[in-house]
């Protein structure tokens, strides 16, 4: 997940922009507060239209779990947290961000320089969005009482505000980046992302727990449900671009 303030990552924002990369909107809603993105020495959405994708879907890897990525590219793509692949007439490539922060704590910067792997073997999410619909619904309820029963008692208002905020209308930024999903497949990945910031609040201490077998329950639980929302992410944001005349 981005460090700053920004609900969906840079990379899911960029899948779902990929089809608009010639509209007005897009730098902005892309770019937000950081300096213009390049991919190597070039600007990036220049670069992007270039690839002529066919499918196009972000990818959040974690350690133990590149979500298919082939060794290479998820050996960068796990230090970011993030990646998009892009499948072209060519082949497959990763598109890694290198978010580097500048400018004081008064007048911060971000440039974000994209990086392109090899991705070569990468096939797109093996579920259906429905599947990941239930798959998140599952691992959720099975976190939801264990997260309650032990975050709540130590009196958390931020995790008690994210899950409140499970089932609220997106910001104008994010419903501006979905307006080309079907219903459903928003709401997935608006929950899923969401799912996330739950995750990265209880994983800042152990709650509650005190034992050993309480923390190594309450982990085991947490992993499930991030990878299950990484994977959601993953299916809700596919983009299938139409071939240019």
């Amino acid at each position: 997940m981005p460090a700053d303030s920004r609900v969906l990552p840079r990379s899911v924002a960029l899948a779902l922009l990929w089809t608009e990369l010639d509209a007005p909107h897009t730098a902005t809603l892309l770019f937000d507060d950081d300096e213009p993105h390049t991919l190597g020495a070039r600007p990036l959405l220049e670069a992007c239209r270039e690839l002529d994708a066919r499918h196009v879907w972000p990818v959040l890897p974690a350690p133990g779990d590149p979500q298919g990525l082939p060794p290479g590219a998820a050996a960068h793509a796990v230090v970011a947290g993030e990646a998009v692949v892009v499948e072209h007439p060519g082949g497959t490539t990763v598109l890694v961000p290198d978010v580097v922060p500048f400018g004081t704590e008064l007048e911060p910067g971000v440039l974000v320089r994209w990086r392109a792997h090899d991705g070569a073997g990468v096939r797109g999410p093996a579920v259906s969005p429905g599947e990941a619909r239930l798959a998140l619904h599952a691992a959720l309820q099975e976190a939801i009482a264990e997260l309650t029963a032990l975050d709540v008692a130590k009196e958390r208002p931020d995790l008690r505000e994210a899950f409140l905020d499970l089932t609220g209308p997106p910001d104008r930024d994010t419903d501006a980046l979905t307006h080309g999903l079907d219903d459903r497949r928003a709401e997935l990945l608006l929950r899923a992302v969401r799912v996330l910031t739950i995750t990265a609040l209880a994983a800042q201490d152990d709650g509650a727990a005190v034992t050993a077998g309480q923390m190594n329950a309450r982990s085991a639980v947490l992993r499930e449900l991030e990878r299950s929302a990484r994977a959601a992410v993953a299916v809700a944001s596919v983009q299938v671009v139409r071939r240019r005349s």
